[in-house]
């Protein structure tokens, strides 16, 4: 009975570390703040969260990398510009 209830307790830890965003929907959201085309994405962990680095062309011909919080959606500093 006891392993059930730890295979649970576990379970549920890692749902609730699990990221609620996805990097589609990371994309999409870094694609309208930025009014940009998107180049691609990637999924790091830092500090021991997950974070989307996406790849995003803007309208004044820059690229720029921007990370976004895969748990809260927010738009986070440019990558290298912690």
């Amino acid at each position: 009975m006891r392993s059930i209830l730890l295979a649970i307790v576990a379970t549920v830890a890692v749902a609730a570390t699990a990221a609620t965003l996805d990097i589609e929907a990371a994309a999409e959201r870094v694609k309208e703040r930025f009014d940009g085309r998107v180049l691609g994405g990637k999924t790091v962990t830092e500090d021991g969260r997950t974070v989307y680095v996406i790849r995003v062309l803007t309208p004044d011909g820059r690229v720029r990398h921007i990370r976004v919080d895969a748990e809260s959606g927010k738009i986070l500093e440019e990558a290298g510009n912690k």
